[in-house]
């Protein structure tokens, strides 16, 4: 079931979640080639808008249904360097969740 999952379809999934609480992502996808090259530009975004927009990032989250001990954990480290990527990595893997789940109904496997 991987190979049927793609950076365009992770990607767009994303980027709606995104706008809908108000955020925009400048790529849609279409320039990235692979999941690790939208990972990059995805922490990259999570930075500037963990600077920029703290509250509304958190509420992000609970939008996507990232795991509250998942992020508890992850905002309680002492280390805030690595936050950007750790939320990519969460938000991704959440969204190919999603993906595979529907994929799954879609083929009548639940």
């Amino acid at each position: 079931m991987e190979e049927l999952i793609n950076v365009k379809e992770v990607s767009k999934l994303i980027s709606g979640t995104l706008k809908r609480s108000g955020f925009e992502l400048e790529t849609s996808g279409e320039n990235l080639k692979t999941l690790n090259e939208f990972r990059i530009y995805l922490t990259k975004k999570l930075s500037k808008l963990l600077d920029d927009d703290y509250n509304g990032v958190i509420n992000l989250l609970y939008r996507i249904d990232i795991n509250e001990e998942e992020l508890s954990k992850l905002f309680s480290s002492s280390s805030k360097d690595f936050i950007p990527a750790a939320l990519a990595d969460l938000i991704i893997n959440r969204q190919i969740e999603k993906i595979k789940w529907r994929l799954k109904i879609k083929n009548g496997e639940i």
